[in-house]
């Protein structure tokens, strides 16, 4: 009797072992490698796993911060658009153009409906660069219909610009070839 419960608690103890031991493999496997750096105790897994996770949630809130803020930015273009005469859906729009301070330069705007028009987005770039800005990055997004680029650039001189003056010439310059 005393060797059987000796055996069923051997046993038991095995059988949890490999379960640990197959958890803190499946743990490892689901951690990126610089998380891992090579062997290492199951203390410091678990640990790493938990930086991990924190790391993550860190980037969600991240994310949900700059999709919050892009969702504002386009509720802005909603309400700053002209309505066009003949509808009011959002693929009927004439383009759009917003120009704005961002720390370290200046942020551009521009949307527009690509069943209304064509968008000369160098001819954009080409104004922009010509009022000595740097482009730093530009990225296009579609939504309901419509393209929305956002252009960042910085200003090296550090001159104040214009920014409505600026707004007027990315207007006219898309206004001059857009129409189809």
């Amino acid at each position: 009797m005393e060797e059987n419960k000796k055996w069923m608690h051997k046993e038991t103890e095995r059988q949890r072992r490999q379960e640990m031991a197959n958890l803190c493999t499946n743990l490892r496997s689901l951690l990126p490698l610089e998380y891992i750096k090579g062997k290492r105790s199951i203390s410091d897994h678990v640990n790493e796993a938990m930086n991990y996770i924190n790391h993550l949630q860190t980037k969600v809130k991240q994310l949900e911060a700059k999709k919050e803020e892009l969702t504002k930015k386009m509720s802005s273009l909603n309400t700053n658009v002209p309505q066009n005469d003949s509808s009011s859906s959002s693929t009927n729009l004439q383009p759009c153009v917003i120009v704005q301070p961002f720390p370290g330069g200046i942020e551009i705007v521009c949307s527009y409906s690509f069943n209304k028009c064509l968008f000369p987005l160098s001819k954009v770039l080409f104004v922009v660069i010509n009022e000595g800005l740097n482009v730093i990055s530009c990225t296009s997004n579609t939504i309901d219909g419509r393209f929305i680029y956002t252009i960042r650039s910085e200003d090296p001189t550090m001159t104040g610009i214009d920014y409505s003056e600026l707004q007027r010439k990315l207007t006219e310059a898309i206004s001059s070839s857009s129409n189809l």
